[in-house]
C-alpha cells in the first residue's frame, strides 16, 4: 500500500480595499491655511482643480492612499473622518484637509468632474525655412513642427506634495528639401525614431521638440533633433544626415 502526501495549497493573499474609508473620502476637500482646493473624489476618481492635471483611479488599502496614475504613489493615511483627512506626502510630509459641506454648496462640483484636461504644451504649427546655396543650386529647407493627438503623460508633484500626472502632446516634425524648386527629400520623423539615443525609462515620458538645420558639407545636411521631458533638464539629442542622393541616417550623440 502507497500512501502519498503534500503540502496543502495556499490560496493567493487577496488585498481588500477600504469602502468605509473610500466612502468618507467622497466630496470636496480644502487646505484651510492656503484656503483653496486640493482635490475633488466622487466614485472612484480623483479630480483636481487644475486643468492640466489628469483625474486619477483611486483605492484606499492597509490604511493607505493608493493613486493609480502614470505612477502608482501610495500616501499613508493619519487620519480620516468625515469631515477630516490627514496623510503624509512623498516628503514625508503632514498634509491636513477638510471637507466642509457648507461651502461645497456653493461650488458647482461640474466644474471640477466635468472640465477637460488641458495639455500644458499648447497645440500648434511650426514653420522655419533657411535657404543654402551649394553652387548654382539653391536649397530651400522646410522644417515644419506638427502637433499630433498623442498624449504624453508627465508625473510631477502639485503643492500639497502629491504626484499629478500632467498632459503634453507629442509632435512629429517634417524635413522637405526643395532643390532649385524640385522637392527631393522628404519624411516626416516621430519620436520612435530616436528610440536609441533615449533613455528607454525617459523616453515614455518624453516628446520630439523640434530639428534644427545646423550645416551642409560632404556628407550631406546636417540637422539636430531635440527629445526630452517637457519642462525639465532631461533632453538629449541626435545628429540627422541627408546625403546628397536624399538618403538619411540618425545617430546618437554622446554627452
Amino acid at each position: 500500500m502507497i500512501a502519498s502526501c503534500s503540502e496543502p495549497k495556499q490560496s493567493p493573499l487577496v488585498v481588500q480595499e477600504d469602502l468605509n474609508a473610500k466612502q468618507l473620502l467622497q466630496g470636496i476637500w480644502y487646505d484651510e491655511l492656503e484656503d483653496n482646493i486640493v482635490f475633488s473624489v466622487k466614485g472612484d476618481t480623483v479630480f483636481y482643480p487644475d486643468s492640466t492635471s489628469k483625474p486619477v483611479y483611486f483605492r484606499v488599502v492597509n490604511d493607505s492612499l493608493c493613486l493609480i496614475g502614470g505612477v502608482t504613489t501610495k500616501y499613508p493615511i493619519q487620519k480620516l473622518t468625515e469631515h477630516l483627512f490627514v496623510f503624509k506626502n512623498q516628503n514625508g510630509d503632514e498634509v491636513k484637509l477638510t471637507k466642509d459641506e457648507d461651502k461645497d454648496d456653493d461650488i458647482e462640483e461640474e466644474t471640477i468632474e466635468n472640465k477637460e484636461t488641458v495639455a500644458i504644451n499648447q497645440r500648434r504649427v511650426i514653420k522655419n525655412d533657411t535657404v543654402v546655396m551649394l553652387g548654382n543650386v539653391r536649397n530651400h529647407i522646410y522644417i515644419q513642427v506638427n502637433p499630433t493627438t498623442y498624449k504624453v503623460l508627465k508625473s510631477s508633484y502639485n503643492s500639497e506634495g502629491v504626484r499629478v500626472d500632467n498632459i503634453y502632446y507629442d509632435n512629429t516634425v517634417s524635413i522637405c528639401i526643395v532643390k532649385n524648386s524640385v522637392k527631393t527629400f522628404i519624411h516626416d520623423f516621430y519620436k520612435k525614431e530616436f528610440a536609441n539615443s533615449v533613455p528607454s525609462e525617459i523616453i515614455g515620458q518624453s516628446i520630439l521638440n523640434d530639428i534644427i538645420f545646423d550645416c551642409h558639407d560632404e556628407e550631406g545636411f546636417h540637422f539636430y533633433a531635440q527629445v526630452g521631458i517637457p519642462d525639465s533638464s532631461s533632453s538629449y539629442a541626435a545628429e540627422i544626415i541627408v546625403t546628397d542622393d536624399n538618403k538619411y541616417t540618425i545617430t546618437k550623440i554622446d554627452e
